[in-house]
């Protein structure tokens, strides 16, 4: 389970399904966007934004940053892909060259106890718009999104496709190269759904036990570094099966890619918006994260790359037909479960020197 120290409830499987899905229905009036936000003039302002680059960040540059340059006449810088150990040095060298970062949630908690970034302006910011669960005092929520396992539909066609984390570490009924995130997040989850463990009794998570897991097919996966990467190696034909985000599949499919993607025990969560502490554009930063929520803006970057909105008057101009590859969409909510990011944020750091030790074994 997982809470947003601003928030009285935790945000669950149920939540993110009513939050995201059946809110929508009667929240047109919360997109509205303030004059004074409006009318902001900020030319000769340039605001570093940094994301994950490739497709999502293609789409989010269309999305968002376009419209806050035509709205304010700042210019916009697009940097990346996100790095955590990047992001730290930034802040620890007392001048980040960041504005805006788009980061996970395990990242916003774990930074939150280290001081990283800038408190959300509320004055600059028009947080009613937002659903409540994904407002945080440092941070907004932007998307909503899963860790899927993803297949190609040339190696593995109907009714002998992948479908569970199992299959991935099933060398002989599913051989081949295949590929993790080289990240500890969501890879230890991975392992040990794959090993037997339920959702509910995942966290805290069994570490040793994971690893091991890992250790038998370590030899055969690739580590991808960045979620541009993570598609590209589907795209390619390098890998038959692996983790890969639920936007960045529909992505690669868009585009003629054969990847299917399992939505069994699909690992849920959210990416939010933050400004570096120390931003030497603290007001346009939190500027252009105000133009990231309006719903016109959430919409077209889910009609994009099929990433659920925070918005939830943004639902209604999404194409139905990307309903299916959001992990929003009641069916997919209902197979996955939300990842602990409370656990993260106490564990991060010395799990992923852990990981690191692991990887180097």
């Amino acid at each position: 389970m997982l809470m947003d120290r601003t928030l009285a409830s935790p945000i669950t499987r149920r939540s993110l399904l009513q939050g995201c899905s059946a809110v929508a229905l009667g929240a047109a009036g919360l997109g509205s966007i303030s004059p004074a936000r409006a009318a902001t003039d900020l030319k000769g302002k340039t605001v570093v934004f940094a994301s994950w680059g490739g497709a999502y960040q293609d789409a989010e540059k269309v999305s968002y940053c376009e419209p806050f340059a035509a709205a304010t006449g700042a210019r916009v810088v697009q940097d990346g892909p996100m790095n955590v150990a990047k992001f730290r040095s930034m802040i620890e060298g007392g001048a980040p060259d960041w504005d805006v970062a788009d980061i996970t949630i395990d990242f916003l908690y774990a930074g939150i106890g280290d001081k990283l970034f800038e408190k959300i302006d509320t004055t600059l910011v028009d947080i009613s718009r937002v659903n409540p669960q994904f407002v945080n005092e440092y941070g907004i929520g932007c998307i909503v999104w899963s860790y899927n396992l993803g297949y190609s539909t040339k190696i593995f066609p109907a009714g002998k496709e992948p479908r569970t984390w199992a299959d991935l570490f099933d060398l002989k009924r599913f051989p081949g190269k295949r590929t993790l995130g080289d990240n500890v997040v969501a890879t230890l989850e991975v392992a040990l759904l794959a090993d037997g463990v339920t959702p509910d009794k995942l966290y805290p998570l069994d570490v040793e036990r994971a690893l091991k897991k890992l250790d038998t097919i370590k030899s055969e996966t690739i580590f991808w570094s960045t979620n541009s990467q993570s598609q590209q190696l589907f795209v390619d034909g390098e890998v038959g099966l692996g983790l890969i985000l639920n936007g960045r599949a529909y992505d690669a499919a868009k585009k003629g890619a054969p990847i299917g993607l399992s939505w069994e025990q699909n690992i849920q969560s959210v990416d939010y918006l933050v400004v570096p502490r120390g931003s030497r554009n603290r007001d346009a930063a939190m500027i252009l994260i105000d133009t990231m929520t309006q719903p016109e803006n959430q919409a077209k970057l889910a009609n994009l790359i099929a990433y659920a909105p925070t918005n939830p008057a943004a639902f209604k101009s999404i194409d139905p037909k990307i309903e299916p590859w959001l992990s929003t969409a009641p069916e997919n909510v209902a197979k996955g479960f939300v990842i602990n990011a409370a656990f993260w944020r106490d564990n991060l750091k010395p799990l992923q020197e852990r990981w690191n030790t692991w990887k180097l074994a």
